[in-house]
């Protein structure tokens, strides 16, 4: 009898541990975070900021997944528009009006302690998550599009990193020659990226913006990127590769990859590419110098070089508008995203920019090379106008139409007034 006793107080007590570790485990709040893209340091970084967040905050289990960057808009949408999907996610700024715009992302400046979070970023970059009256999210890291050169190439020739579209035309032509004698061209001025959609319009566009071309109008109905300060920066790029063969004639296929050994290969002297790119040649040719510069601006715009803008893509940390538990999901973001956090971008290479005053202003930032200059960009840089469909326009219409004047199947007006058409006609609703 006592045995069997005994016996029940254990199964007793067992069933009150396993209800107890049952319990504890179904009270704990479970956030899932979402990471779009990153350079391997960035993404180690994250797991072990998230590490330390469930340590310090106990109750709160994170379950990180990484996902491709070219297939943001396809997972978020495939989950969002069924009310799924993760808790926290990093997305281009950009989507604070495609994705803020239809409800799929909660309101951060709802929250109470907004007010006090917002004082920790420069404010016009903390304004890219803004569609609205609503913020939809917090910076994660800035980016500016700038020239970057190939310095062995350059100063093996002799010319310094072009200022202007006539030098930045001519610094192509020299630098695309046979190297070795053969009779066949190893070496080109200038690369795209051609074969991202994305990736690629977000290169050319600079060259529009430092035309001084509007993408769209202020008050976002209607489109003016084939204006002829557009279609002028249309026709440099056709006219490089078409007339001078100064552009790698297999751009169309090339991925980042492509690009970054082709240029640390020295194969290729030019580039349009932001900050992640210093790091990404370091780490296939170790010690390669490069020049990081503006964007090249129209001869007759030559007073405005320091100031013309650039692109701006900011990426930011947004929060599912459907999350059970918006007010932990915030508390994780902000732990992401506080000024201690944004020290990382300063303190190690994760390859894009802070965002945070107290960040941008220790004295870590002011012994970085390259930063003075993308702060500088970012200053004057103009984001995609927040309209929901831009992000469409811009890797649908604008880069396939650009693509094909470039390689002659186009005029460039004739491009640009076609896809200034077709754009028109999706922002009014009519496709």
């Amino acid at each position: 009898m006592k045995r069997i006793i005994a016996g029940a107080a254990l199964v007793a007590l067992l069933g009150a541990i396993v209800g107890l570790s049952c319990g504890r485990k179904e009270d704990a709040v479970e956030l899932h975070d979402w990471n779009f893209g990153g350079k391997p340091r960035m993404i180690e970084w994250l797991r072990q900021r998230v590490d330390a967040f469930e340590q310090t905050r106990g109750g709160i289990r994170v379950i990180q997944s990484q996902k491709s960057w070219n297939m943001i808009r396809e997972l978020l949408y495939a989950d969002f528009s069924v009310g799924t999907g993760p808790d926290v996610v990093n997305v281009h700024a950009n989507y604070a009006a495609e994705f803020g715009g239809a409800g799929y992302f909660y309101p951060v400046n709802t929250f109470p302690d907004f007010q006090e979070v917002r004082r920790w970023y420069v404010p016009h970059l903390l304004e890219s998550t803004r569609y609205g009256e609503n913020y939809y999210g917090l910076p994660s890291s800035g980016i500016a599009f700038v020239l970057v050169c190939n310095k062995e190439l350059f100063d093996r020739e002799g010319i310094s990193p072009p200022r202007t579209w006539s030098e930045f035309r001519e610094a192509a032509r020299r630098l695309t020659k046979d190297t070795d004698g053969d009779g066949i061209v190893d070496q080109y001025g200038l690369v795209l990226l051609g074969g991202d959609k994305g990736g690629f319009a977000y290169r050319l566009i600079p060259f529009f913006l430092k035309a001084g071309a509007d993408i769209m109008s202020a008050d976002l109905k209607t489109i003016l990127f084939n204006s002829p300060a557009g279609v002028s920066a249309l026709q440099l790029i056709a006219d490089m590769y078409q007339v001078d063969h100064s552009i790698t004639p297999g751009f169309l296929a090339y991925q980042l990859t492509e690009i970054n050994d082709l240029f640390c290969s020295n194969k290729v002297a030019m580039s349009i590419e932001g900050p992640w790119f210093r790091g990404m040649v370091d780490d296939k040719s170790p010690g390669k110098k490069i020049y990081t510069v503006p964007v090249p601006v129209p001869d007759d715009r030559i007073a405005a070089y320091d100031t013309a803008s650039t692109l701006q893509d900011m990426v930011m940390y947004s929060i599912n508008a459907r999350a059970k538990h918006p007010e932990q999901a915030w508390e994780l973001v902000k732990y992401l995203r506080n000024e201690e956090a944004d020290m990382a971008w300063i303190r190690e290479d994760l390859g894009a920019i802070a965002t945070t005053r107290n960040a941008l202003e220790s004295p870590e930032a002011k012994n970085l090379s390259d930063l003075s200059l993308y702060v500088h960009e970012l200053m004057h840089a103009k984001p995609w106008p927040p309209h929901p469909s831009m992000i469409a326009i811009a890797s649908d219409i604008f880069t396939p139409y650009a693509q094909k004047a470039i390689v002659g199947e186009l005029s460039p007006r004739e491009a640009m007034d076609q896809a200034a058409s077709e754009a028109q006609e999706m922002i009014e609703g009519k496709r």
